[in-house]
Formats: structure tokens, C-alpha cells, sequence
């Protein structure tokens, strides 16, 4: 077997995150280097486990898949890192935030030289026969190619797009293959983890038809593509219930006019548990905010321990605007430091959540969607969740979507193990010394098969059951699947729906037998898009005004004034005439034009779209709905809530959404 090197790039998207990663000028001195990975310690993660990018997560697929098969030596892994270099998957690394993608030439080549990236390609190289690159413009270009080649026999092959091409070598042992948005539209994948998923493939079908078939492609480069020719088609990728999502299809470039949808049930329709509560659980994902921050001075209290000191909403609110939390094990577990406190404390203590409200564990299935089979057993999750104090634990399940709902075979492999977990789930609780309610989760891929998963898991005891796969469906898609439930769900059981959080739709969830939900999606939309930020109970929904900080963790304007569009002065100044007038206009001070004129004039250096965000701030500034909102933190903190700016503004606006989302839920299943 030849050995083969597959050379690919670091992503933006990580496994852990944190305020305090390093940035560019922590990698310029050993010192400074040394004294952040330290602190980082406990957030620290091989890079293979790091990074959680599309490229990378199918890329690790295709991997582990060939390491199955042939053993781990089949390949080996390196990754081009802005931050780190060129590093070996297996390097441990802090989390950083640093990319060659907002570079330019100059900047790329510079940085890459001070990386020596190149140097460090050059001799590793030398140890393998065959090597795939899996890169796009900014890190092939800090590859400085050519390299110096001592064995014109070994192949170096290049997954690039066309435009790529000029910085790869026309001639041997370089290949150039071809990766554009032609083939994203054929395999029906997208362009941003288009060159990991085409490995996957080749992954797959070198475990399939034997160690010869990657020889043919090694022999001939050109063929890449064709050889994986059966898995191209034009069709869209597959939803939960395809043959709805097909008659639901609309013609291309035709204006759909969004409207209101009533969903009808009649009454002797209704399930037989309608009438016993509806209520909410909001997802644990370390949503908390410093309650003593100094908003003036964007500072917090130093050397303070955020999983100690920091509040959760219902600390600031002083009350709970969620019936309970649920907090997946993957979340558990993806931070050292988390882990240890939880299990010393227990859940309700390290949430410092009331212990008459429930808080519900289940083990995360979104964070091992991709493995052959779920990580834990049955046992191991059992005392997980009765030594660590969970009122409600859901079964080991393995999702059933997109890709894995395609497959025959393997959507009904995932059934079963769901399945098979559930009733081994039930059977040791029932003969163990257990506390906690056990609720039995149901898997499907249509609504026949979700109705045999609910079936089965009533037969088997279950009081309270979980609906799992449902996040990215349409409204629709999921009321038919209960329309199908509803007749056989009795009296008496309690039915949660993951991820589902539609009040146009609650009700109707609610007469079809759905008894509880859970979902983020509001206090996420705080920080995330542009037109709804921030939540009003009158209905309107408000763009947050962005200010981002010069200083500090401001990542985003260091690579401004690094590429040269602008001084760090001008940046602060601009910065601070933001801030001063926001305030000014909120204690009356200055007019709403002389304000907005601040504002998108720091817009317009940042770049965000001066013309986008001029109308969306114009209306907030002009309702001022902080003013109108009675909740303690638009109270405590007026105009700061509406300011895009940080975790602790961020979050408040999330802790303000989750609160005008929680009254109008109430309001919904009175």
C-alpha cells in the first residue's frame, strides 16, 4: 500500500469557543503563545477534534471510514493552520481565530513565511508516495508552490477550483483536479465542504471495492471525478419527509407572498392527552452574562470564573421565563472544566436552578450524527443521569436525516439501534433504584414510521416520550406526522418535541398530543442576522445596532486595520462617537438623524452595508422599544440591550427574547 498524505485547511467553525481565544498576535510571540495555551488549557482539543467545519467533518468521515477497513496507518492527516502552521491532526490546539481568508497576497505570504509553512511542507512530504490537497485560494497560495521535489514520482494531487489553478504548478508531479460549483450543484453538496464530502466518497468506494481502486485513481488523477460519477444527480438533498417537501416545490424566481397559515383539527380529532400542560424547555448552552459588567467601559470584574460568577437568565430575572432546561451530554462533556463541576455539584447546583422545575438530559444525537454508532451504553447513561440529579433522561438515539434518511438500509439500521437502546433503557430502569422519569425517544423518517416508533415505545411502558429528528422540518411536515400519532397516544402520555419551538403552531401541536418543546432559536436570532435581533411583545421585531469594539476582542476591525482599510485611531474614534450618541439619544439629548449620522458612519468603515442597515436602525431608534419593554433588563440597562456588541449585550437581548417569547407562549396555550 502506498503511503498517502491528504493535506487540508483549518475551518472557522470550531468544536469549542471562547472569548478569550487567541488571535493573531498570540501566535507572534512564544511568550504570550505559551502563557494563553496555558490558560486555555481545558478548552484545548486535538486538531482533529477541533475544528468543526463542513470540509473538515466529511473529510474525518472518509478517514475514520478508510481507518476501519484498512487499520490507522492507511493515511496520514495534516492541516494548514493560519494560527498554528502546518500541524499533524493529532496536535493539540486552543481555540484561535485567525484565517488566511481575510488576508491578502502580501499579508498571506508574509504570515505563512513567519508560519514556515512552506519549509515545513517540503520535508514532510519527502515521507509519502501520494499526497491530496484538499485547499482553497488564501492557503494555497501560503503554500508558496513550487516545492522543492527530490522524487518526481510521487503525485501530488490538487482538489482547487478554476480559479485556484494559477497557484498550482503546471507540471509533474503536480495534478490539478477540478472542484467547482458545477459539481456542488452534481452532487448535490455544497461549495464550502464540497472537496471533504468528494473525499468521503472516494473513502467509501476504496472501502467497497478494495485496496486497488485508489491505484487506478493515484495512476490517472483526471479520473477523480469520473470514478465517483454514480453519486452525482440534480435532485435536492432529501428532507424529512420527501414526497411532502415535493408537492410543496415552488417554480424557480416565482415571488412567494408569505401569509398566514391556520392548521385545522377537529375535535374529535384530538389526542386523548389534550388538556395536560404544554410547556417549554430551553436548551443549556452556556447562555450566561456577567451580572456586574460595566457597560461604559465594556470591562468585567477581573480574575472572576464565569461558570461561578457570571448569571443565567432566570438569576438576572429572578424568575424562570422556561418551564425547564435541557442540557444534552455532548454539551456536558465538550468542556474539561464543565464536566468536573457538574459531576461535583450536580446539575441543578451548577445550573443554580430552582430544584422543583425540572431540568431533562438527553445525550446530544446532533453531536455524534456521523458516527457508525451511538458513544455511550445503556448503563453508562442511566447512572450518568441519576448520579447527576435529572429529573426527566431520554434513551441513547441516532438521527435519521438528510443523507442517513436516503438510504434504506441504513435509515433502518438507525431505527433499530434507537429502538433496541430504548427498550434496554426501560427494562434496567424499571429493575434499578432510578429516580428520574425515563423517556423513550422515537426516530422516523416518515410519518408511518415515527407512528411504529411511538407504537413500540408505548408498548414498552414509556410514560413520556421524546420526538427527535425534527429541527429543520416544515410546520407541515410536522403536524402530518402527528395527525398520524394522534389516535394512539392515550390519555396519560407526555410527548416532547427536540427543537420545535412555532407558536403560529403550538396549538395545533398541542391537540395532536404534544405536551412539551424545546428550542434556542429566539435567544439565538439576539446575535444572529441582521432584521431580528431583538423581540417586542407587540409583535415587531427590531434589527440590534452594531457598534463592534476597536479593542479587546474586537477580531473583526483588527483585520481591517491590519489589511490596511484604516487607522486604529480612526476605528476608536468613530467607535466612540457611536456609543456616546446611542446614549446621548436615548436620555434625549441628541436628534434621531444626528444619532443614525454616527452610527452608519462607523458602518460605513466597517463595511457593513450602510445601505441595509440605514431604514432598520432608523425604526428602532425612532420606537426606542427598550423603553416600552417592562423586563428587567431592558429597565436596568436601556439602549445597551439594543447594541450588537459582545457577549453581554448579545445575551441580554437573547434573555429579553426568551422573555417576551415565554409570555407569548403563555398567552398561546391558556
Amino acid at each position: 500500500m502506498r503511503k498517502i498524505l491528504v493535506i487540508s485547511s483549518c475551518t472557522g467553525e470550531k468544536k469549542v469557543t471562547t472569548d478569550l481565544q487567541l488571535l493573531e498576535d498570540d501566535f507572534k510571540s512564544k511568550e504570550s503563545l505559551e502563557n494563553k495555551e496555558e490558560a486555555l488549557e481545558a478548552l484545548s482539543l486535538p486538531a482533529k477534534d477541533m475544528y468543526t467545519g463542513l470540509q473538515h467533518l466529511r473529510l474525518m468521515e472518509g478517514i475514520n471510514n478508510l481507518r476501519n477497513k484498512y487499520g490507522h496507518d492507511i493515511l496520514d492527516l495534516y492541516i494548514v493552520s493560519a494560527g498554528y502552521g502546518l500541524i499533524h491532526e493529532d496536535k493539540v490546539i486552543a481555540p484561535y481565530e485567525v484565517t488566511f481568508n481575510t488576508m491578502n497576497g502580501q499579508k498571506i505570504i508574509e504570515w505563512s513565511k513567519f508560519l514556515n509553512v512552506h519549509r515545513d511542507l517540503e520535508n514532510i512530504i519527502e515521507n509519502y508516495d501520494v499526497v491530496f490537497f484538499l485547499l482553497g485560494d488564501g492557503y494555497l497560495r501560503a503554500l508558496e508552490l513550487p516545492m522543492k521535489i527530490n522524487d518526481l514520482q510521487r503525485k501530488l494531487i490538487f482538489l482547487a477550483s478554476k480559479t485556484s489553478k494559477r497557484y498550482i504548478p503546471n507540471n509533474l508531479p503536480y495534478y490539478f483536479v477540478e472542484v467547482g460549483q458545477q459539481h456542488a450543484k452534481s452532487f448535490s453538496y455544497g461549495l464550502v465542504g464540497l472537496k471533504g464530502y468528494l473525499f468521503k466518497l472516494l473513502a467509501q468506494e476504496w472501502v467497497n471495492e478494495g485496496p486497488d481502486y485508489i491505484n487506478e485513481i493515484i495512476e490517472d488523477p483526471s479520473i477523480f471525478i469520473p470514478k465517483l460519477s454514480k453519486f452525482q444527480k440534480e435532485d435536492a438533498q432529501i428532507s424529512l419527509f420527501p414526497e411532502i417537501e415535493q408537492t410543496n416545490k415552488k417554480p424557480k424566481n416565482t415571488k412567494i407572498q408569505k401569509k398566514e397559515v391556520q392548521f385545522v383539527v377537529s375535535k374529535e380529532n384530538y389526542a386523548k392527552n389534550y388538556g395536560l400542560p404544554m410547556v417549554y424547555f430551553i436548551p443549556e448552552w452556556d447562555d450566561r452574562v456577567d451580572p456586574n459588567y460595566d457597560f461604559i467601559s465594556d470591562t468585567s470584574v477581573e480574575k472572576r470564573d464565569p461558570y461561578l460568577h457570571d448569571s443565567y437568565a432566570h438569576e438576572i430575572y429572578g424568575f424562570s421565563n422556561y418551564d425547564g432546561i435541557l442540557i444534552s451530554k455532548v454539551k456536558v462533556e465538550e468542556n474539561k472544566s464543565k464536566k468536573t463541576k457538574i459531576g461535583e455539584m450536580g446539575v441543578h447546583s451548577f445550573l443554580r436552578y430552582p430544584t422543583d422545575r425540572p431540568i431533562m438530559g438527553d445525550c446530544g444525537a446532533f453531536g455524534y450524527i456521523n458516527e457508525i454508532d451511538p458513544p455511550y451504553s445503556t448503563d453508562e447513561i442511566l447512572n450518568y443521569y441519576e448520579s447527576l440529579g435529572f429529573n426527566l433522561g431520554v434513551s441513547i438515539d441516532h438521527l435519521i436525516v438528510g443523507d442517513y434518511a436516503k438510504d434504506p438500509i441504513e435509515r433502518q439500521r438507525r431505527y433499530k439501534i434507537t429502538e433496541t437502546n430504548a427498550a434496554d433503557f426501560i427494562k434496567k430502569h424499571k429493575e434499578g433504584n432510578y429516580t428520574f422519569l425515563p423517556s423513550g425517544v422515537a426516530q422516523g423518517w416518515d410519518p408511518q414510521s415515527y407512528k411504529n416508533s411511538v407504537s413500540n415505545l408505548i408498548d414498552m411502558g414509556y410514560r413520556h416520550i421524546s420526538i427527535g429528528g425534527l429541527a429543520r422540518s416544515q410546520t407541515t411536515q410536522i403536524i402530518d406526522m402527528l395527525r398520524e400519532l394522534a389516535p394512539i397516544i392515550p390519555d396519560y402520555l407526555q410527548l416532547h418535541l427536540f427543537g420545535v419551538a412555532r407558536l403560529d403552531a403550538v396549538e395545533t401541536f398541542r391537540k395532536l398530543g404534544a405536551t412539551a418543546f424545546d428550542s434556542a432559536s429566539h435567544l439565538r436570532r439576539a446575535w444572529l442576522g441582521s432584521g431580528s435581533n431583538y423581540f417586542s411583545l407587540e409583535g415587531t421585531n427590531y434589527a440590534a445596532i452594531r457598534v463592534p469594539p476597536v479593542d479587546g476582542h474586537g477580531v473583526r476591525v483588527k483585520r481591517m486595520i491590519e489589511e490596511g482599510r484604516g487607522t486604529a485611531d480612526q476605528f476608536r474614534k468613530l467607535e466612540a462617537n457611536a456609543l456616546s450618541m446611542l446614549r446621548r439619544y436615548d436620555k434625549g439629548e441628541e436628534t434621531l438623524e444626528t444619532t443614525l449620522e454616527a452610527v452608519l458612519a462607523y458602518d460605513e468603515l466597517i463595511g457593513d452595508g450602510r445601505e441595509i442597515h440605514t431604514n432598520m436602525y432608523r425604526k428602532v431608534l425612532e420606537d426606542q422599544p427598550w423603553k416600552k419593554c417592562d423586563c428587567k433588563i431592558c429597565k436596568e440597562v436601556g439602549i445597551e440591550v439594543i447594541i450588537f456588541r459582545g457577549n453581554n449585550r448579545n445575551r441580554r437581548r437573547g434573555f429579553h427574547n426568551t422573555y417576551v417569547f415565554y409570555k407569548k407562549f403563555k398567552e398561546v396555550t391558556l
